[in-house]
């Protein structure tokens, strides 16, 4: 499934159908620690290869729901994200924190490439996507 297809059908995962507890394909992981793992973005907004995320293991739905072991963990993510975009430039995370918008609700940090000087996305692309939503 593309994303424009993802987009269109209005997914929303929860605990019984989270696609990172139900159906994860192991073989998409390309990091993991006691706590977390990291794999590709599957359905990116601008076709980029190196959009990363990072996952708990457990189904957490935001950060303040994190157990100490797990936040002490995330510093082995950070170590990874770092030497994983080493060569890629700067790098820059995000991670929701509402159910606004958001298409599956088991906690989960994205990491992009960043090239400075430039922007992520031009405003006619941005427009596209924000009125999608908000149909």
């Amino acid at each position: 499934m593309k994303r424009e297809e993802y987009d269109n059908n209005k997914f929303y995962f929860t605990l019984e159908n989270c696609p990172f507890c139900t159906n994860l394909d192991k073989n998409k992981i390309i990091f993991e620690s006691k706590y977390w793992f990291v794999m590709h973005n599957d359905y990116p907004y601008f076709d980029d290869t190196n959009w990363l995320m990072a996952i708990p293991k457990r189904h957490v739905k935001f950060s303040f729901n994190l157990n100490k072991k797990e936040f002490a963990d995330f510093l082995e993510i950070e170590k990874f994200m770092k030497k994983y975009y080493q060569d890629l430039g700067d790098y820059f995370s995000f991670v929701r924190q509402t159910k606004s918008n958001r298409s599956v609700e088991h906690l989960h940090y994205h990491y992009l490439v960043w090239i400075p000087g430039t922007r992520l996305i031009d405003n006619k692309r941005y427009i596209e996507i924000k009125n999608g939503y908000f149909k």
